[in-house]
This record gives structure tokens, C-alpha cells and sequence, in this order.
């Protein structure tokens, strides 16, 4: 009898190992039913078979490592499981890591950890629901060998594939991520122009939009454990029972969610993770009737993509629809400039040729975000000619836990750490038309002069201690392109007798002092440019 079970057992084996041969992997499932359809068995029965088959080493299983309702995939002996097989598994089985596995082939093979929250549709902490999280899907795909993480110096966190690490050098390596950084940066440049414009259009409430920040391209607007690159609410209600101007609290308004993709095609997979999202918004609280409003902003999408989104109901957006056709240009080149703005020969033309395209279209009101990003750069060779010898971080944003132990988070347009003289140096910039004025303000107002001094300068003097008390001495300078209130003006001069003022310029630079500043140091392009693209209109 035992010879007899033998007998069918290597039958069976040496038809599973043909099938094996011919597929290189199946699923569990299929391969159960195969056996239930060529040999009459049960499907008790044939689950053994598959199971004596692997406990022989006929053929190999992905066990531990499920794939969709719990089911293991078997593989010929011979193969190994790699990024396509996977690719091609996930697929229908478990769509959110084909998903990622797409986006990351998209990008060159990486992507941030921000982005693969996004594209897999997990939830920031673990709940009750049956969703995987990120964590356990990128353990799945270590454990096979496929991807890795690492950590850049803005503290970002990237997902790329393994053979990368082991055929390119860490200089590449540490390009790509730059490379990809700036591709995020473009994403949300100018989300807050986006939400502008909708806000004017009557699609969103003018306040209480939370958005994907360009000074922090890896963390994303959080609401109900998800992540959105931005969100807010609205109370336009169409011909409605209900008018909006009686929905006077955010419960009865109805939130509006946006997907905006910028640096590259806004692909069947975007669509994908974005409508996830948006179905385990909905269900993850029982007996929540509020209306979800999803919108989608893009530069380009296939036409198969933009009819699924318009069977399902979503507001779309080019982005050309609401900035004009020249914003492609402007992106692109606003891309560019990310990735040199650095080598300061290029930093001068590059920003001239934005503005001019922004002002030939129209759009200076508009794209105020983006005009302020561009001051930004503008202000680096300044910068870095005063500090020749320093290094100089754009656009960081320093993180930790508060008093209540909640996170706090404030931007700086620059760090400077130079060693001669001794100091670190925290630089706030706003590239605002010459008829604004910064006001004095408090520590609690944003976008003011104390706000910088007496706000977040401390928080980064705190976060910097370590290397305070190494020697370096912490200093702090506002420049704008605007002007400030006579109480500004006393501040900053009390400021420039205070330990806050560096050994090389002062703690503050309004219209007129910066451009005699620049002047002085012999840049007449950015004063050319300051002058004819940061002036109101009438002047």
C-alpha cells in the first residue's frame, strides 16, 4: 500500500515539476485545481500532494511569503523569484506591491518612502483593517532580496532596488536620490498656487488647507492615518437641500482630497492607489456620511486613463488648465534648476528665463509660491560668495518632539555652517513685489519678523546645540525683496547689536539694503532681475 502511494506521489511529482518547468511559478490555487482537473482528486487531496511535493524538494514554495488570500506560490526548482516574477504575481494578487514595484521601475528604480505610502495606499499606523501596511510589504520585498532603504541628508527616506546597490558606486547612488528629490520638489512646487486657484474657484475654503510642502517633498498632508499631497474642505454643494452657507462647521462640509503629479505621467497606477485610498477613507469610519471630493492634478496622462477617471466620477485637472500652456516650461526648467542650482554661473539665466515665461503668461499672481522658490535660489551665489568656504543647505527642515510629545516641525531656506569665521547661520528668505511689507508681528505670527527671531530661530539654535558648543556661534539674517514697517526697522537694529548678528552681514536686508548689498559684491543680473520681476505693476 505504502509502495502503491509512492508510486502515485512521484506521478504527481513529475507532473507538477512539468507544469513548474513550462510556468517557472504558479499559486497555490491554480496549481490545486490542475491537479483536481487531471487526476480526479479532491481538493483536500490535492493540497497534500503539493505539500509532499515541496516536503520532497520537487518543487519550492514562497513559504513563509503569501501572495493574495493568504496563498503561497510555487516555483520551479531550477528558478529563482525575481522583480518580474514578482511584478507579474502581484499583479492581480496583491495590486499595492505591483504598484510599487511599477512606480519604482517608472522612476529608475526608486522612489521616496513618502511615495510608496502613496502608490500602496497604506495606512500610516497599524489598524483593525485588513490593509497591509508599507513596512510589512517592503519586509516581503528585502526578505526576497529585491529592494533596500536609505536615508539622505534631508532626512528622507528612499525605497530602491538592490542590484542597484550592487552594481553602481555611492556617488550614484547618492545622485539618484538628489535627482529623484527634485522630481518630488516639482511635484508640490506649486501646490499652494494649486490651492489658490481652487479656493477662487469656489472648489475649496479659502483656510484650513493642509498640503505636501516643497521645503519638505517627503512628508504629506496626514488625514485618517492616510497621506494625500493635500486636503481640505468645502462647502460648494452644487443645487443641494442642503445650502453651503449652512454647512458653518468642518463635520457637515465635505472633504476634498487631491493627487497632483507633476514630474512624470500620472499613470493607471496613480489612479489606482489614489481611488484605494479614497475607498478606505470612506470605509474606515462607521457611520461617517460626509462626501469625499477627490481631485487630480496633472502635466500629462494617457487618454485610457483619463476615461477611467471620468467613469469614476473624479475632477480632473492639467495642470496647463489653470496656469496656461507655458507652465510645462516652467516646470521643466524649474527641475533643472533643482538639480545645479549649486554650480552659480547657471543659477542667474536659469531664474530670468522662468520669470520672463511666468510674466509673458500672465501668471505672476498666480505662480506666487514658485516666484518666492525662485528668490530662493537667486539668493544662493550671494550667499555662498560671503561664505565661500562654508557648507550652505537649501531648504531644511528640522524635526522633534515637543513638550507634549507631539512632533514640531519648522523650515529654513538656508543652513550655513562655515568655520571662518565660526558660525552657523540661519537664513530666512521672502521674495515678495516691492509694494509688500513684512510686519513686525509676535512669535505666533507666521511670515513675520519675530516669528523667524523669536519662533523658530530658537528651535534650530536648540537642534544645533551640539555644535554650538563645539565653537560655532549661532547667527541669523532676514532678507527680503519687500519692505518693513518702522517697528521692523528698530527690531532688526536692536538685532544688529545683539550676539544674533554674523561677523560677515547683518541680521536683516529689506529692498533697498539688499540691492546695495548685491551691489557692493558686484551682482548686477540678480539686481536686474530683483528689479524687474519683484516690482508691482504701476511702478
Amino acid at each position: 500500500m505504502k509502495a502503491k502511494q509512492l508510486s502515485l506521489q512521484d506521478k504527481y511529482n513529475s507532473f507538477l515539476n512539468e507544469v513548474l518547468k513550462e510556468r517557472l511559478f504558479e499559486s497555490a490555487i491554480n496549481l490545486n485545481q490542475l491537479l483536481v482537473d487531471t487526476f480526479t482528486v479532491s481538493a483536500d487531496n490535492a493540497r497534500q500532494i503539493v505539500k509532499r511535493a515541496v516536503s520532497q524538494k520537487t518543487i519550492k514554495s514562497s513559504s513563509p511569503y503569501t501572495f493574495g488570500k493568504k496563498q503561497y506560490i510555487y516555483i520551479y526548482n531550477e528558478y529563482e523569484l525575481d522583480k518580474l516574477s514578482i511584478k507579474t504575481i502581484t499583479e492581480k494578487t496583491r495590486p499595492p506591491i505591483f504598484r510599487l514595484l511599477e512606480l519604482m521601475d517608472q522612476n529608475n528604480g526608486i522612489i521616496s518612502y513618502y511615495e510608496g505610502l502613496k502608490i500602496t495606499a497604506s495606512p500610516l499606523e497599524n489598524s483593525s483593517t485588513k490593509v497591509s501596511s508599507l513596512d510589512d510589504i517592503l519586509n516581503l520585498l528585502m526578505k526576497l532580496d529585491l529592494v533596500y532603504q536609505k536615508r539622505d541628508n534631508n532626512n528622507v527616506v528612499y525605497i530602491l532596488y538592490k542590484h542597484n546597490k550592487e552594481t553602481l558606486s555611492e556617488s550614484i547612488e547618492e545622485f539618484s536620490m538628489a535627482s529623484h528629490y527634485s522630481k518630488m520638489v516639482i511635484d508640490c512646487s506649486v501646490l499652494p498656487d494649486i490651492l489658490r486657484w481652487l479656493g477662487k474657484s469656489n472648489l475649496i475654503g479659502n483656510s484650513n488647507a493642509i498640503y505636501r510642502n516643497k521645503k519638505t517633498p517627503a512628508i504629506g498632508a496626514k488625514h485618517n492615518n492616510l497621506v494625500w499631497d493635500a486636503f481640505a474642505y468645502t462647502r460648494a454643494t452644487g443645487i443641494n437641500l442642503i445650502l453651503g452657507s449652512k454647512a458653518d462647521t468642518i463635520e457637515k462640509q465635505t472633504l476634498v482630497v487631491l493627487d497632483v503629479v507633476l514630474s512624470s505621467e500620472y499613470s493607471q497606477i496613480h489612479l489606482d492607489a489614489f481611488y484605494s485610498r479614497i475607498q478606505i477613507n470612506r470605509n474606515s469610519v462607521e457611520g461617517d456620511e460626509r462626501k469625499i471630493l477627490p481631485i487630480i492634478i496633472y502635466q500629462s496622462c494617457p487618454e485610457h486613463t483619463i476615461n477611467k477617471i471620468s467613469k469614476l466620477g473624479i475632477i480632473t485637472f492639467d495642470i496647463s488648465a489653470i496656469f496656461g500652456t507655458r507652465i510645462y516650461d516652467i516646470l521643466n526648467k524649474t527641475q533643472e534648476l533643482s538639480g545645479f542650482f549649486k554650480e552659480t554661473k547657471q543659477i542667474d539665466r536659469t531664474i530670468e528665463s522662468i520669470l520672463k515665461t511666468i510674466s509673458s503668461a500672465g501668471q505672476d499672481d498666480a505662480l506666487k509660491e514658485l516666484r518666492g522658490t525662485l528668490f530662493e535660489f537667486l539668493m544662493f551665489p550671494l550667499l555662498s560668495s560671503i561664505y565661500p568656504l562654508a557648507s550652505i543647505d537649501r531648504a531644511k527642515t528640522l524635526t522633534r518632539l515637543n513638550d507634549n510629545g507631539k512632533k514640531e516641525s519648522y523650515e529654513y531656506d538656508y543652513i550655513i555652517q562655515s568655520s571662518n569665521p565660526p558660525e552657523i547661520v540661519f537664513v530666512e528668505l521672502k521674495g515678495y513685489n516691492s509694494g509688500a511689507t513684512i510686519p513686525l508681528g509676535d512669535s505666533e505670527t507666521k511670515a513675520s519678523l519675530k516669528w523667524f527671531f523669536k519662533k523658530t530661530l530658537p528651535f534650530a539654535i536648540k537642534e544645533f546645540q551640539t555644535t554650538i558648543e563645539k565653537g560655532r556661534a549661532a547667527k541669523a539674517v532676514y532678507i527680503t525683496t519687500a519692505s518693513f514697517w518702522d517697528d521692523g526697522k528698530e527690531f532688526l537694529t536692536k538685532m544688529d547689536k545683539s550676539k544674533f548678528k554674523s561677523v560677515l552681514i547683518n541680521t536683516g536686508y529689506d529692498r533697498d539694503t539688499l540691492l546695495k548689498l548685491l551691489k557692493e559684491r558686484g551682482f548686477e543680473n540678480e539686481i536686474r532681475i530683483i528689479k524687474k520681476f519683484y516690482t508691482r505693476e504701476e511702478e
